[in-house]
C-alpha cells in the first residue's frame, strides 16, 4: 500500500517584523524593553530571530521563532507584552517537535527547561519543553545522539515531572542532573547564577529520586491526616 505523509507547514504571522532591524512602528520600544527587562539582550534577539507584531492576530506579541536542525521554522511562540490576560498565543500546530534545535549540539550536555525565556536565559545548549513534559520526538533524538549529560530544570512546583523524565533518561543510561529552584524560574534567576547553578549541580541517582517520592508520600499522608 502506498503510505502518504502530510505536514503541516508552519509560517512566521503576516505581520511578522524583526526587532534587530530599525522600522517606525510605536510597539518596538515596548517590544524591546519587555525583553531588556528579562534580560534578553540585543545579542539575543538577533541569534533567535525575535520579532513581533503590530497588527494582525498577534498585534502585541513579540514572536519567537523555533527552528529545526536544517533552519526551517517549525514553531514559534507569541507572548504578549502590552499586557492582555492571554498571556501566550501559538500557532495550533503539534507541539511534538524539538524547539530550538538548530542552537542545540547534541555532542555537548543540554538543558532542558519549561519555556522560551528560560532556555535564552541559559544563553547555549537549552532546550524548551513548552510545558513540562518531553514529547516523543526530542526524547527520541537525545538517546539516538546518545546524549550523555541532561541538565533539568523545570520549576519548583513540577518536582513528579522532573522525577518521572530522570527516571526515563537515567534508564537510558544518562547522566540525569536535576537542577533546584525554589520560587524563581530560571529567566528569573539570570545567566550568572544559572551558571554558577550548573557548576554546583551534581548527578542525580535513583535513591535521590526515592527520597523525592518518599517525601512526597509523607506530605500527602500529613494533608490526609490533617
Amino acid at each position: 500500500d502506498d503510505k502518504t505523509e502530510s505536514k503541516i507547514i508552519v509560517s512566521l504571522p503576516r505581520e511578522f517584523l524583526p526587532l534587530w532591524v530599525m522600522n517606525k512602528s510605536l510597539y518596538r520600544n515596548q517590544a524591546k524593553s519587555f525583553l531588556h527587562k528579562r534580560d534578553i539582550t540585543d545579542v539575543d534577539i538577533k541569534k533567535y530571530k525575535i520579532g513581533f507584531c503590530d497588527s494582525g492576530l498577534y498585534e502585541g506579541r513579540i514572536i519567537i521563532p523555533s527552528y529545526d536542525d536544517k533552519g526551517l521554522l517549525n514553531y514559534f511562540v507569541g507572548r504578549s507584552f502590552v499586557g492582555e490576560k492571554m498571556k501566550y498565543k501559538n500557532p495550533n500546530v503539534s507541539r511534538d517537535i524539538i524547539p530550538f534545535d538548530w542552537y542545540v549540539a547534541w555532542s555537548k550536555p543540554i538543558v532542558l527547561c519549561e519555556g522560551v525565556f528560560d532556555a535564552m536565559s541559559f544563553k547555549r545548549n537549552a532546550i524548551p519543553l513548552f510545558g513540562k513534559t518531553v514529547m516523543d520526538t526530542l526524547n527520541k533524538k537525545i538517546i539516538e545522539f546518545k546524549v550523555k549529560v541532561i541538565y533539568l530544570s523545570l520549576d519548583s512546583d513540577a518536582i513528579n515531572d522532573a522525577v518521572k523524565i530522570s527516571e526515563n533518561f537515567i534508564n537510558n543510561g544518562i547522566d540525569v542532573r536535576m537542577m533546584k529552584f525554589n520560587e524563581k524560574d530560571p529567566n528569573e534567576i539570570g545567566f550568572e547564577k544559572l551558571l554558577y547553578l550548573i557548576k554546583r549541580t551534581e548527578t542525580t541517582r535513583f535513591s535521590d529520586l526515592m527520597k523525592i517520592k518518599l517525601n512526597g508520600t509523607r506530605k500527602k499522608h500529613m494533608e490526609i491526616q490533617r
